[in-house]
């Protein structure tokens, strides 16, 4: 299947519906990109909270007398078995969404990752639809109490997360900001560190306010669109810069100097025998903006840190840059 490329600003809001559900669920995706993916399968975490509950009830009110009832509940078109043990071994939720559970967390994939919601929820009744969305996730994470490294807590807290950043009220957690912005979650540790993304930490999250303005400068972000008519055309981003623009350095492979590349919390700058360590990424780059040719150390492809040198001059914003 030929799925579309993942560039939030031109993709529209059925493109995105249909990325969670063929991209994310089912595995369409290209290979050349499974390293850098997260797992959205939530199908064998949700059988196994409910397992659970079966187990105890069978404990509580006796497997023989209750079987036949639980059996009954697993209502869908591809039920197999003679109970519910032997329904969960071939039963997939993901793929044959008919359970209320299943269509919560769809609900919650679309928003939390895309910035959408489904189709059917009428215009005029969508921030009325999140709102309570995001109560019935509460909820749900209280009650089922999922597994807090697992799945289903990563979409949730997803969810929550876009919430926050939509009504500019909470926090937003790390990994969700992580994953709203393409790096990782040792990435955000390091900006919030440094001090210098603008980001504001409040114990182990960040006020929604400066998550939303430092994901403004990353480019896989999905920024909400559930407040435009679904027909709406997706707008290109303006070429103009708003914000304080830096000048760096470009190496011949078309990499450029950033602040993900301080190794051990210093940048190395300079020629081989020559290099000098700067424990700030503004002290570096203005050792670099001296330098005739101007060069610092960075990891290839295969992680070995390696002397490149300038071959020109990119300006970025200083916001954008700090994100990275």
């Amino acid at each position: 299947m030929n799925m579309p490329a993942l560039t939030p600003e031109t993709m529209t809001a059925e493109q995105r519906r249909e990325t969670w559900f063929h991209r994310e669920l089912a595995g369409y995706f290209s290979a050349d990109n499974i390293d850098y993916r997260q797992n959205y399968d939530y199908g064998p975490e949700l059988l196994e909270l409910l397992a659970s509950r079966f187990r105890v009830i069978e404990m509580i009110l006796g497997a023989e007398e209750v079987a036949p009832h639980l059996f009954a509940m697993l209502h869908g078109p591809d039920v197999e078995g003679t109970n519910w043990r032997e329904a969960f071994e071939t039963y997939d939720p993901v793929l044959t969404p008919h359970w209320s559970g299943t269509k919560l967390i769809d609900n919650a994939g679309i928003y939390g990752l895309y910035g959408v919601l489904p189709a059917e929820v009428p215009f005029d009744a969508r921030k009325a639809w999140i709102d309570a969305l995001a109560q019935q996730l509460d909820q749900f994470r209280q009650l089922a109490n999922p597994e807090p490294q697992g799945v289903i807590a990563r979409i949730i807290n997803l969810a929550l997360s876009r919430h926050a950043i939509d009504t500019g009220a909470g926090e937003v957690d790390l990994q969700s900001l992580a994953l709203f912005g393409g790096v990782t979650e040792g990435r955000i540790r390091n900006i919030l560190s440094s001090g210098d993304g603008g980001l504001e930490k409040v114990g182990q999250r960040v006020t929604a306010v400066s998550a939303a303005a430092w994901l403004k400068g990353r480019k896989e972000f999905f920024a909400s669109i559930w407040q435009q008519p679904d027909e709406a055309a997706p707008e290109a981003p303006s070429p103009d810069f708003s914000g304080e623009v830096v000048f760096v350095p470009v190496a011949a492979d078309g990499s450029h100097f950033h602040p993900g590349l301080a190794r051990g919390g210093k940048f190395m700058i300079g020629a081989k025998g020559e290099e000098v360590s700067y424990p700030s990424f503004n002290e570096a780059l203005a050792a670099l903006q001296k330098m005739a040719t101007p060069r610092w150390r960075r990891p290839n492809e295969a992680g070995n840190w390696g002397i490149v040198s300038g071959r020109d001059w990119k300006r970025i914003e200083r916001r954008q840059l700090m994100s990275m």
